[in-house]
């Protein structure tokens, strides 16, 4: 319930902040307020603080220049610190969290009277493991040598990063380091990292010997004390995919904020996919087996162990060998020549290795019953092997205890937990893998989409199996709208053509739910020019549209100091960078010639010394980034930036939306590349003295039934028709 108290600490928070920090009040922002203070406080729960109300999610889309993190924050703290609930806001970038965490809530906490504590929330795999960096450090001698040889074939206890893991020891034993990946001072590269952190199977938690001065248990008391946690969308659904409460708090317990929201579905499809390749599963197998071998000689001679290790090393061999059936015959069952399906299923280059992969798309998800045969083999096989697992996994946590029954000492057990652990999680998931193939869809829902790609290299092939839901809406339904004590959701970007259609769908909203747009403050007509040139050519035909650009850009290039061309394919962009002047070539970073970010440091230093710098960029320049001023005046957007017609899961859904009598174009494509080039547009204006003008090179704009849908559906700048 909104109670007086509350509206009232919310109105005060506000009118103090904007007061010490001279900001003007916003229109656009005091709604959000508003909004979402009417629906957290419309919240019935019980005495014990359950929710009552059925369950629904507040929607803002809310423009550029809002304020959006000001705006949740200054009515979603009272309400959430007077429902004694946890807020969670969780973002899709590190950028947008980080500051957060570094700027906008000191900012609230010392200007708005609220008071309260904030922690950041990271997984696992963001800490140092004393108990790895401490194998790392392993001198040669007795502590190395009672390592399991299967620990030392995989880099465990080299001598490689040794400099490395002596300074990381020596700056955490001081104190000037929290064991916290990102804070330290230097890059890590992904390989020497890996050999000191830690994930859930491996980690033995209470039974570590380092367990009361670790950094990744350190950071969860913070979480603990904190009332605003920050985390990020794919921590969260993470930590949902394993129940829900187990790194963060209980869905129930907490209300969320999803800031750039417009990920949450497609993030939440790549959490719930499973894929491998069968060679690489039939490697495991082999190094699982060698593991189960070398671990023999540390189990007691009497233990029942020894049999369940010695079952594992005889049942992988018959793994390996089923998996070798299903490959022979998916390469000969499956038409990999098919090059005209209309869904796509055609060799593509796989860039500079010269190397070739082709795609096969199992129409509707229906795997032929001869292969969900086999694969049903392998899942009872693969639940078979990871009971034996799990098995073992248990008696070495035991032996950690110190139980007299156990099968290894304390001192190995400690050593081999995280190697089992490890298999263990590896083997469960080939065992989603396995159950994805053999389970048939529910009848009337979305199937899945399941397909294959066939790696061909110089000297090797091998077949890789993908599965993915279609859409996240019934898995983000059951797992987080359902059980959330409450949901807000914003994002600058959620509306798809003028309505929020497309997102209701695609996250599985309640019925009921609460919408509202908010408009940016920006004065769009007066700073801002949306230019469609007449174009002679049809992005259909990319040769003529490629000569074409070649031919327009030296024009729209001139006068401005601070470009961002946008390109919907790699291929062209390339094409229209050789094809330029050498004068324009000179001036032009492409972000293939290096990283996003030293692409962005790169145009900022040019501009900074009065040189004229054009970005070359594909879908990731198209949003995240922020050029504000003079180092961003003139955006050029080379087409609409339709999805992939072959993306095996747009392709099953195109299908399924079909089979029901629907258009997939324009239930689908047409909406997805309307919130793409909002998203794209948006790069011109991050604040309220930017100006400048957005070209769009697409005839298809103007000469379409939807290109109409889509200008209408753009920020609304002043329009010009060349």
């Amino acid at each position: 319930m909104l109670t007086d108290d509350v509206k009232a600490e919310i109105q005060s928070a506000y009118s103090k902040f904007l007061s010490k920090k001279d900001y003007k009040s916003r229109y656009g922002q005091r709604q959000m307020i508003a909004e979402f203070a009417r629906y957290l406080g419309g919240i019935e729960s019980d005495s014990k603080g359950i929710r009552k109300s059925k369950h629904k999610v507040c929607v803002v889309e809310a423009g550029t220049g809002t304020g959006k993190t000001l705006g949740y924050c200054i009515s979603a703290i009272p309400l959430a610190l007077s429902h004694n609930k946890k807020l969670i806001i969780s973002t899709a970038t590190t950028a947008l969290q980080e500051q957060i965490v570094a700027k906008d809530l000191p900012d609230i906490v010392n200007n708005s009277g609220l008071k309260f504590k904030f922690a950041l929330a990271k997984g696992r795999g963001r800490y140092l493991c004393l108990s790895k960096l401490e194998t790392q450090l392993a001198n040669d001698g007795s502590v190395q040598d009672s390592l399991p040889l299967f620990m030392l074939d995989n880099g465990l206890g080299s001598p490689d990063n040794k400099p490395l893991y002596q300074n990381m020891f020596s700056a955490y034993a001081n104190q000037q380091w929290d064991g916290d990946r990102d804070k330290w001072p230097d890059n890590v590269e992904n390989k020497a990292w890996s050999l000191v952190t830690t994930d859930n199977q491996q980690c033995s938690n209470r039974r570590c010997s380092y367990f009361h001065s670790c950094s990744y248990y350190e950071s969860r008391k913070l979480l603990e004390d904190a009332d605003v946690i920050v985390a990020n969308h794919d921590l969260i659904l993470a930590d949902l995919s394993l129940g829900g409460g187990v790194v963060l708090p209980a869905p129930e317990d907490a209300i969320y904020v999803f800031d750039e929201a417009h990920h949450l579905a497609d993030k939440a499809l790549g959490h719930f996919a499973v894929h491998s390749p069968l060679k690489g599963c039939q490697n495991w197998l082999k190094q699982t087996s060698k593991v189960f071998t070398e671990l023999l000689p540390y189990i007691k001679p009497s233990s029942r162990l020894r049999t369940k290790a010695e079952e594992i090393t005889t049942l992988t061999p018959s793994i390996h060998d089923q998996i070798e059936a299903l490959y022979l015959r998916m390469e000969q069952s499956l038409d990999w020549n098919a090059s005209d399906d209309r869904y796509g299923q055609r060799p593509s280059p796989m860039g500079q290795q010269r190397d070739n992969q082709i795609v096969y798309r199992f129409a509707e998800g229906v795997v032929p019953d001869e292969l969900k045969s086999i694969s049903s083999e392998l899942l009872k096989l693969f639940i078979g092997l990871c009971r034996l697992v799990d098995e073992i996994n248990n008696d070495i946590i035991r032996s950690m205890d110190e139980k007299p029954d156990a099968s290894l000492s304390k001192e190995d057990g400690e050593s081999w937990f995280p190697v089992i652990g490890s298999t263990l999680s590896r083997g469960q998931s080939y065992q989603d893998l396995w159950r994805f193939f053999s389970t048939d869809d529910i009848k009337g829902q979305p199937p899945s989409a399941r397909w294959a790609v066939k790696k061909v290299f110089d000297n090797f092939e091998d077949i890789e199996l993908f599965g993915s839901p279609l859409m996240a809406d019934s898995l983000l339904y059951s797992r987080l709208w359902s059980k959330c004590y409450a949901a807000l959701i914003t994002s600058a970007t959620l509306t798809s053509l003028g309505n929020f259609n497309r997102l209701t769908n695609k996250s599985g909203l309640p019925d009921e739910s609460a919408y509202l747009a908010v408009t940016s403050p920006f004065n769009y007509g007066e700073v801002a020019t949306l230019r469609l040139p007449s174009m002679k050519s049809d992005p259909g035909n990319s040769v003529a549209h490629t000569e074409e650009l070649i031919e327009l850009f030296p024009q729209f290039l001139e006068g401005h100091q601070g470009t961002l061309a946008l390109f919907s394919s790699r291929k062209q962009m390339n094409e229209v960078l050789d094809g330029l002047p050498t004068a324009l070539r000179t001036q032009t970073i492409s972000q293939d010639e290096m990283s996003k970010q030293e692409v962005i440091k790169e145009h900022k230093r040019k501009i900074d010394e009065g040189e004229t710098s054009v970005i070359f960029g594909l879908a990731s320049f198209a949003e995240g980034i922020d050029l504000p001023g003079d180092y961003l005046t003139n955006v050029l957007i080379a087409k609409i930036p339709f999805a992939v017609p072959n993306d095996p899961i747009e392709a099953g859904l195109s299908e399924w939306i079909e089979s029901r009598g629907g258009n997939p174009f324009m239930e689908i494509t047409v909406p997805e590349a309307s919130t793409k080039l909002i998203q794209a547009c948006g790069r011109l204006l991050r604040a309220e003295s930017d100006y400048g003008q957005v070209t769009l090179f697409d005839s298809r704009l103007v000469n379409r039934r939807y290109g109409k849908m889509i200008i209408d559906s753009l920020p609304p700048f002043k329009r010009r028709y060349d």
